[in-house]
């Protein structure tokens, strides 16, 4: 039940995302919005924070419920809303319920995995939920060119499954309550989990701070392009249903891709060289975003999904390496690395907010690229699984 939950919840994120800034800057003007998302990402960061002790004291099962039914009404929010104020509050409520729904499921997948198969576990998951993904772009699209607000309807249905079949399914397996794992005879709390891994950087914890170094560097990527490709697209004149398709074939490597990396990766190859190439990847991807003016459909199809294999590439071996260095008792480290988006949607849009007041938005690809190649150092010196 936990991929069906995934793959609806998926699905709803994925119809709001590409749409979501678009419906933001008649509301509170192009320069702001980088304000919004990172006052969004700020409410995340501190709701994911308070989720291990929440699943500890209340049980994953409760908790998960509970954030599931707040998106639902924060979507019919943003639908029939007309009040400016209300729109931008129910978004920036969505947006961190989202994440922290996203990091109770990494609970319960976590307690599923083994070492042995983690990539491939991984893998199969994230094909699931990026298959979600492959699908939504377009519908959104089309339904954007008539109203933005109709795809937050259909992300409101997207949710139902989740809430009426999955969540149901969830309540008959065993529940969860792992406490933060214990040091010192305290509880490992998200801060105290950062403060060891810096302190641990370069010794015990070397790998799991590079790898979530990595993390944090990819969800840069992503908010930077997510929230200011379709703004750039839209000013080089193409509409919403051409939109949808590009990001719909922008997408498909995660569909193609993932699964079949993760198993390499738990049988013969290990994560890091396709880490390495990931990046090498993105960064060539950024600087063609930059240098590219073309305002033919097909180059910037394959620009996009030029920049996805790069991702997917990290993603998976990212995750893959990760998790198999954690297990579910560790929910503090869990909800730091969930805490790379959120961060990710605070650092990338305010500084864009800033660059842009003397920089035109395509600058923001070629910086993009540039902080993309200095995640290089921490990808080579992580220690193989294989």
């Amino acid at each position: 039940m936990i991929h069906v939950a995934g793959f609806f919840f998926a699905a709803n994120m994925a119809l709001a995302a590409y749409v979501s800034s678009s419906f933001l800057v008649p509301l509170v003007g192009a320069r702001a919005i980088g304000i919004v998302y990172a006052a969004a990402a700020l409410a995340a960061l501190l709701l994911i924070n308070s989720m291990p002790q929440a699943i500890a004291t209340l049980g994953a099962q409760r908790v998960t419920a509970l954030l599931v039914v707040g998106s639902y009404g924060s979507l019919l929010t943003l639908y029939g809303s007309g009040t400016p104020a209300l729109s931008v509050l129910a978004f920036i409520i969505y947006y961190a319920l989202g994440i922290s729904v996203m990091y109770c499921f990494d609970v319960y997948l976590e307690e599923l995995s083994v070492n042995e198969r983690t990539g491939r576990i991984r893998g199969f998951y994230l094909t699931v939920t990026n298959t979600a993904w492959l699908l939504s772009p377009y519908l959104a699209g089309v339904l954007a060119a008539y109203s933005i607000n109709l795809v937050y309807l259909l992300a409101a249905v997207a949710v139902s499954p989740a809430v009426l079949i999955a969540l149901p399914g969830l309540s008959r397996a065993p529940d969860i309550r792992v406490p933060a794992r214990q040091q010192g005879g305290r509880a490992f709390s998200v801060p105290r989990a950062l403060m060891t891994l810096v302190r641990g950087r370069k010794s015990r914890y070397k790998n799991i701070y590079n790898a979530l170094v990595l993390d944090l560097m990819l969800n840069i990527f992503y908010a930077t392009t997510v929230v200011f490709i379709p703004l750039y697209l839209l000013a080089l004149g193409f509409g919403w249903a051409q939109l949808g398709l590009i990001f719909t074939v922008m997408l498909t490597p995660f569909v193609l891709f993932q699964y079949g990396l993760g198993r390499l990766a738990d049988r013969y190859t290990g994560e890091q060289e396709f880490m390495v190439a990931g990046i090498l990847i993105m960064a060539a991807s950024a600087f063609l975003m930059w240098w590219s003016v073309s305002q033919n459909l097909y180059v910037w199809m394959g620009i996009l999904f030029l920049s996805r294999i790069g991702a997917c590439f990290l993603e998976v071996m990212k995750e893959s390496y990760l998790f198999k260095h954690l297990d579910s008792g560790d929910t503090a480290i869990i909800a730091l690395s969930r805490n790379a988006m959120p961060l990710s949607y605070v650092l990338a849009p305010a500084a864009a907010s800033m660059l842009l007041i003397t920089l035109p938005l395509p600058a923001l690809f070629l910086i993009l690229g540039a902080v993309l190649l200095m995640g290089l150092p921490f990808a080579l010196s992580l220690t193989d699984t294989r």
